[in-house]
């Protein structure tokens, strides 16, 4: 006899909501102090461009983790880390960012492909989502300024994932297929050396 399990619906969990909420506005403010030093208006200025880069460049790389996990039947739900964001807020204080808000958690036992295609959807969304509003500057030059700086956060959140190093996503990515992980290297050391050229 066979037995048919329902997939789990995709939702977002009351505390996975709050944990959300946290790290996107933590990661708002703690981006604008970086990019407006000097004055609170400076700040203030730049914060929706901190929004949209934090909305893209984060918030669409977990949702595209979490997507893809309930896509493979596992339950899966953001969790801040807390003092990871409380490390954000102080470093953007003094000067750099160094930003560890938390990640998708994947519940369940996902074979070798599904844990790094699972984790392969973050990175590959940042270089669609950077090289996307690369060109978008272009033909919208008045905006160019904040497109090509929210591409080049994604392009480095992308990079900055793949980096080899546990909990990163290279490291599951490496052992289901190495070419994956080189094309996805390769495409965001292109869309960071874009910026640098």
């Amino acid at each position: 006899m066979k037995y048919y399990y329902a997939r789990p619906k995709f939702k977002f969990y009351s505390r996975e909501i709050l944990d959300i909420t946290a790290a996107l506005l933590v990661l708002i403010i703690a981006l604008s102090m970086i990019i407006g030093t000097g004055s609170i208006s400076n700040v203030l200025q730049f914060v929706p461009i901190s929004a949209l880069a934090v909305l893209t460049g984060f918030f669409l790389h977990e949702l595209s983790h979490k997507y893809m996990a309930f896509k493979y039947g596992y339950p899966a739900a953001f969790q801040a880390w807390y003092v990871g964001l409380g490390i954000a807020l102080f470093s953007a204080f003094v000067g750099f960012l160094f930003a560890a808000p938390g990640a998708v958690m994947v519940y369940g036992y996902p074979s070798k492909r599904e844990n790094g295609i699972i984790s392969a959807a973050g990175p590959s969304m940042n270089l669609v989502l950077g090289f996307s509003l690369l060109a978008t500057g272009l033909f919208l030059p008045h905006y160019a300024f904040a497109l090509w700086y929210v591409a080049y956060f994604n392009f480095f959140l992308a990079l900055f994932n793949l980096l080899p190093i546990p909990p990163m996503d290279g490291t599951k990515i490496i052992p289901w297929n190495i070419g994956v992980y080189a094309l996805l290297l390769v495409g965001s050391i292109i869309g960071v050396a874009i910026f640098y050229i």
